[in-house]
C-alpha cells in the first residue's frame, strides 16, 4: 500500500516565500504520519491571483522552488507534486506542476486546456489562464518508486481523452490539482470519481481552499480508488475526503495493484476500439 496526502493551502499572492513556508509545513505533518507522496493544489506556489506579476514571479522547473523541494523530499525520503507558474523562454509561461523524488527532480507537466469561462462569477483575476499561459501538449507519465503518475490540471479533468491518454500510457495513479472556486464544487466532485471508474484508475484530486482576494475556493480534495475486486465496482472506494474549509493535509492508503486486480471484471480498455478514436476525430474536424 502506498500512503498519499493531498495538502489544500490557501496561497498568498505573489508571495512565494510565505507559500513555501506553508507547504512545508504541512509536507513535515504528513512525513510524521508516514506519507510516501504529497500532492499540493494548481499554482500552490503563487496563487492564481498574480495577474501581470505572473511575469515576475514565474520561475523554470527546475529551478528555485524546484531545489527546495528536492531537499525536502531527499531529507525525508518522500515524492512530492505542487502547481506554480512555469517560465519558459522569454514572454512565454505555462501553468505546470512538477515532481520530485528522494533522488531530485523527476519531471513537470504543463496544463493542456486553458478555461476563459465564469469569470464574472468570483471577480478580478479568476480563470486568467488565457491572457498569460501558453497551453501545453504532453502528457507524460513518470516511472517512480512509487508508482506511474500522470498529472492533469484544473480543467483538464474536464476532457476525458487526457485521463484515458494517460491511462494507456500506462499511469497507475493519476493525480488531479486544481484552483476551483466555490461555484464549481458541484462540477469537479462527481467528475473526479467518473473519471476513476471510466478508466478503472487510482484518482488523487487537491484543490486550493479559503480566499485569495475575491477569489473563494472550497478545498474538498479526495482520493478515489480504481475499484473494488469483490464488488467489481471500478472508482470505488472514496478513500478520504478533505475539508471545504481550512489548510490541511488528508491521508489515505492507494494500492497500486487495484487497477490491475480491477480491470478483468470491468474491462473498459479491452472494449476500447481505435474504430470510436477514428470517428471522434472525423466528427472534430468536420464541426471545427
Amino acid at each position: 500500500m502506498t500512503k498519499v496526502a493531498i495538502g489544500q493551502i490557501t496561497p498568498v499572492t505573489g508571495d512565494k516565500k510565505q507559500n513555501l513556508k506553508k507547504m512545508k509545513e504541512l509536507t513535515l505533518e504528513a512525513v510524521e504520519q508516514g506519507a510516501q507522496l504529497i500532492v499540493f493544489p494548481e499554482l500552490a506556489l503563487t496563487g492564481y491571483n498574480c495577474g501581470d506579476d505572473f511575469f515576475e514571479v514565474a520561475e523554470p522547473i527546475p529551478g528555485e522552488a524546484t531545489c527546495f523541494f528536492e531537499e525536502l523530499a531527499h531529507n525525508h525520503d518522500i515524492h512530492i507534486i505542487w502547481g506554480m507558474p512555469e517560465k519558459s523562454i522569454s514572454g512565454v509561461l505555462y501553468n505546470a506542476a512538477a515532481l520530485v523524488g528522494p533522488n531530485g527532480f523527476i519531471g513537470k507537466w504543463r496544463k493542456n486546456t486553458l478555461p476563459g469561462h465564469a469569470t464574472d462569477q468570483t471577480g478580478p483575476g479568476a480563470f486568467p489562464d488565457r491572457r498569460y499561459f501558453k497551453a501545453g501538449e504532453d502528457l507524460p507519465v513518470y516511472d517512480t518508486e512509487i508508482g506511474k503518475i500522470g498529472v492533469l490540471i484544473c480543467y483538464d479533468i474536464f476532457f476525458p481523452e487526457l485521463s484515458r491518454a494517460l491511462t494507456m500510457k500506462g499511469a497507475d495513479l493519476i493525480v488531479g490539482i486544481s484552483g476551483s472556486p466555490t461555484f464549481e464544487k458541484e462540477i469537479f466532485e462527481p467528475i473526479v470519481k467518473v473519471r476513476a471508474m471510466e478508466n478503472i484508475i487510482n484518482f488523487v484530486y487537491t484543490n486550493l481552499v479559503g480566499k485569495e482576494g475575491d477569489t473563494e475556493y472550497w478545498g474538498g480534495g479526495c482520493v478515489v480508488s480504481a475499484g473494488d475486486k469483490e464488488t467489481k465496482i471500478p472508482g470505488h472506494p472514496i478513500l478520504c475526503k478533505a475539508p471545504y474549509e481550512g489548510e490541511c493535509i488528508t491521508l489515505a492508503e492507494i494500492d497500486i495493484q487495484a487497477p490491475y486486480k480491477v480491470r478483468p471484471y470491468f474491462p473498459v480498455l479491452r472494449d476500447l476500439t481505435t474504430r470510436m478514436y477514428e470517428q471522434l476525430a472525423d466528427i472534430h474536424r468536420k464541426l471545427t
